[in-house]
């Protein structure tokens, strides 16, 4: 019976544990509500103008980081969701990001042969879809960078109720070391490194409101009442040309 326990207890405490690390995130924006149900960070709200809204996807910045002076590697792949809030629409969206790259294969003194070597290799894809079978897709991807790489995944001129995102990544890196002998036949080594990061993944979505059935009344009579006038206006005109 006390191993039983135990074994309940321990799965019990493992069960609790992986609740803990998940933290879901729901962001209820003036116009739209996102969902990110399967973060283990939340991400957070920068700013929301009504119009435009921005969020930092901080889960997807915390996976994608890697460093090692062997090999190593990550991936994420995470489905999100925005609903727009009644008298709104989704109208467009800007996804931007930056590949930050260290390449540092280590090279034996007095050009000696043995040098080590240092590569890597990362890419971020963003499918997004909505009704009507409407879909964007975008992909970056860097082999061997060492330095900054900057990109971003547009889409406009949509008209949208619901839309959801698939945003995935992977990064690996591998190092080796440089070994050389020296002339009084000691061998000795040093670390290569290797490491590729993902700087300031953010997503501003847009949105605009839609008019009131109300507000189409309105400049419909608008509009009747400026060609009433028009109307009345030329026939005026033409009664004085005839007197």
């Amino acid at each position: 019976m006390n191993l039983i326990t135990l074994q309940m207890g321990a799965v019990a405490l493992a069960f609790a544990s992986a609740t803990a690390t998940a933290a879901p995130t729901v962001i209820e924006a003036k116009t739209f509500t996102f969902s990110n149900p399967d973060s283990h960070l939340a991400d957070v709200l920068v700013s929301d103008t009504g119009s435009a809204t921005t969020i930092r996807f901080s889960d997807f910045a915390s996976s994608m980081a890697v460093k090692s002076s062997e090999a190593d590697g990550t991936d994420y792949s995470g489905e999100m969701s925005f609903a727009a809030r009644s008298g709104y629409l989704i109208t467009g969206y800007s996804f931007s990001a930056t590949f930050a790259g260290t390449l540092d294969a280590a090279v034996p003194p007095g050009g000696l042969a043995g040098a080590g070597t240092a590569s890597n290799r990362g890419s971020v894809s963003l499918f997004a879809s909505g009704a009507d079978n409407w879909s964007r897709n975008g992909n970056r991807q860097v082999k061997l960078l060492n330095g900054n790489d900057a990109f971003v995944f547009n889409a406009g001129n949509i008209m949208l109720t619901q839309m959801s995102m698939s945003l995935n990544g992977s990064m690996t890196v591998f190092a080796t070391p440089a070994s050389w002998t020296t002339p009084d036949g000691v061998v000795h080594s040093q670390d290569s490194l290797a490491g590729l990061t993902l700087l300031n993944p953010t997503l501003t979505v847009y949105t605009s409101a839609v008019p009131e059935p109300e507000t189409y009344a309105m400049l419909a009579l608008g509009l009747a009442v400026i060609g009433l006038t028009r109307r009345t206006r030329r026939r005026l005109q033409e009664s004085i040309a005839q007197a």
